[in-house]
């Protein structure tokens, strides 16, 4: 029967801070404790038990809504509970494996618990859904989102910089882009001249959001590969969101987003100098 509290303690500390971020953050503010700590569950399997076949596992919760919704296979009082719960043993039937949680004392898991507690943490941050709205009914609704994690994807299918339980690939950067469709790329600033390369070699197609920064080595290169007017979001507090905190952007009070759907192809390109 394998633990999952011991694998935890196993990994490296830098993926161990990854994993608890992910599990225990995801949309705190939206979530009851319950259901988190039962999404953490599954998270967890999905994690570490991907490759488990025709075995048991033991998973040690320091909730004990948790635990007797897992044991019990589900219930009636909590809808929301019994969902995850359910999503959680059809996951397990599709494997063969048998689930058992049992209750763990907080004080006894010492280091998930407290880096659940920590709610400023640096993670990505993603545009709000009203500025995605807006995009996709202008440039279309994209099909995989490149820079993403289980808590800010916009696509259902997305890819992870580390590994992430609900991810289709990781690293965007190592695959080839054209037979994706269009995609949804929002990546960190440093990463942007390369983005704009891989466009180019793959002959790919997406809507990519950058700031507005016309003074950047990389601007000529985006403009060059528009294929429409772009959308330009002028500075706002709620434009930038991040799951796990409650502080607004640094610079949410000047900073321009500029939306655009780029392609490698030069036959759907067109100039739109003119435009920005």
């Amino acid at each position: 029967m394998y633990d999952f509290r011991k694998m935890m303690l196993e990994l490296p500390e830098n993926k161990k801070r990854k994993m608890i971020v992910l599990l225990k953050q995801c949309k705190p503010g939206s979530w009851h404790i319950n259901r988190l700590e039962l999404k953490a569950a599954l998270f967890a399997l999905k994690s570490f038990a991907k490759d488990f076949r025709d075995c048991e596992i033991l998973v040690r919760i320091d909730n004990t809504t948790a635990v007797a919704y897992i044991n019990r296979i589900g219930g009636v009082r909590h809808p929301n509970l019994h969902k995850v719960t359910k999503e959680i043993w059809q996951w397990c039937e599709a494997r063969n494996i048998w689930l058992t949680a049992s209750y763990i004392k907080s004080k006894d898991n010492v280091e998930a618990d407290h880096e659940s507690r920590i709610r400023n943490i640096d993670t990505e941050w993603e545009l709000a859904d009203y500025a995605f709205r807006r995009a996709v009914e202008i440039f279309g609704y994209p099909e995989v989102d490149l820079f993403a994690t289980t808590c800010n994807s916009k696509c259902k299918k997305f890819f992870s910089w580390e590994r992430d339980p609900e991810a289709f690939a990781i690293d965007a950067l190592t695959v080839n882009w054209q037979s994706l469709g269009l995609f949804w790329a929002f990546p960190p600033s440093a990463l942007i001249l390369r983005v704009l390369k891989k466009i180019m070699t793959d002959r790919a197609t997406g809507i990519m959001i950058v700031p507005h920064w016309t003074n950047q080595p990389w601007f000529p290169l985006f403009s060059k590969l528009l294929t429409e007017k772009p959308l330009l979001f002028k500075p706002s507090p709620t434009l930038l969101l991040s799951p796990c905190r409650s502080l607004q952007h640094p610079l949410a009070k000047k900073l321009y987003l500029m939306v655009g759907k780029l392609s490698g192809n030069l036959l759907e390109r067109e100039d739109c100098l003119a435009h920005l």
